[in-house]
């Protein structure tokens, strides 16, 4: 028992001694730590050399972070997880693989694999996975079939379970088809509660039942749908939506008096803001500055420009990308 105990000893100063050498390279501290752990356990102590040795490979790790860091953007979290596992090569090449499965969600794909104990192997589990519920789920609503099968894949429950609750969600695709935005939005919300069918279908009820409500106080429809999709989200929905009704008319007569043409617009994105009037004074001031801007170069399509960017959070950056493909699409 003193041998072993000794033996766990030194090698306990040995992973010390490692670690600190490569967080001197400037390596974060959990990815030095899970190294040096797999180093010490996985060799004996004569082939892992000494502080030179030990700091070269701390070298050699931060080379490897910045280059992960730079190419894939890769986050601490996953860096930290992934390192261990695989080379740079290896994660790259993963990354591009489950890019071939599906450009727009591969690397969602690729992410929840680098998770996995053996990353090549969930990512073909996942690529599989992802492209059968992707395929099922278009029949119903290709719109949104790739976004839900991503959303499966984000979420905290085991795969086939999200999965099978991706294949019961007939009743949100089918009550949101004409605000595919706003079925995401929940699909994402849902799969966050423990039950996410049951999350999704108390959405739905609250969503309908606000509407109702608000459609019998005479709220035109197409608002009613807006702010219910805003309130249905929350913990107290038709208080929430009354609220929400409030500043938005506040903030509709306001913006009316100079902006009658996007009022409305103004409105819906400002009311859910702590201070819709202050937002919506941004929101016009973004307006006018695009319309300013790209009315310069084409005063036709300013307005149309303005009311697709100013509320985003670099409007002008966004109006001259939208204006870009307006006149490359349009000729």
């Amino acid at each position: 028992m003193v041998r072993g105990g000794r033996l766990l000893e030194r090698r306990r100063l040995l992973k010390a001694h490692l670690e600190t050498a490569i967080i001197d390279q400037g390596v974060q501290e959990r990815l030095a730590a899970r190294v040096a752990f797999q180093l010490v356990f996985k060799c004996p102590p004569p082939q892992l050399g000494d502080g030179p040795v030990w700091e070269a490979l701390g070298r050699q790790l931060r080379e490897e972070v910045d280059r992960l860091r730079q190419r894939l953007r890769l986050t601490d979290r996953l860096i930290t997880v992934g390192v261990p596992k695989l080379p740079p090569d290896e994660i790259e090449r993963l990354f591009e693989e489950m890019q071939r499965v599906d450009r727009r969600y591969g690397r969602t794909l690729a992410e929840a694999a680098l998770d996995g104990a053996d990353p090549w192997a969930m990512a073909r589990r996942y690529g599989h996975a992802f492209t059968d519920a992707a395929r099922r789920l278009a029949g119903e609503n290709p719109r949104i079939a790739r976004t839900l099968a991503a959303v499966a894949f984000r979420s905290r429950h085991p795969l086939e379970n999200a999965l099978e609750y991706l294949g019961r969600f007939d009743t949100l695709v089918h009550e949101f088809q004409g605000n595919v935005a706003f079925a995401r939005t929940v699909a994402r919300a849902a799969f966050i509660a423990p039950d996410p069918v049951r999350a999704a279908r108390q959405f739905v009820h609250d969503y309908q039942s606000v509407v109702r409500k608000l459609t019998t106080r005479g709220l035109e429809p197409s608002i009613a749908r807006s702010i219910a999709s805003i309130a249905s989200l929350c913990g107290d929905p038709l208080n929430t939506a009354l609220a929400l009704v409030q500043k938005f008319r506040d903030v509709e007569q306001l913006v009316k008096r100079t902006h009658p043409h996007v009022a409305r617009s103004v409105a819906l994105a400002a009311c859910r803001a702590t201070d819709p009037i202050g937002t919506a004074r941004g929101y016009v001031a973004n307006y006018d500055r695009i319309v300013e801007l790209i009315g310069r170069v084409d005063p036709r399509r300013a307005r149309r420009v303005a009311s697709q960017a100013f509320r985003t959070h670099d409007p002008i950056g966004w109006a001259t990308r939208f204006h870009r493909q307006l006149t490359t699409c349009q000729g």
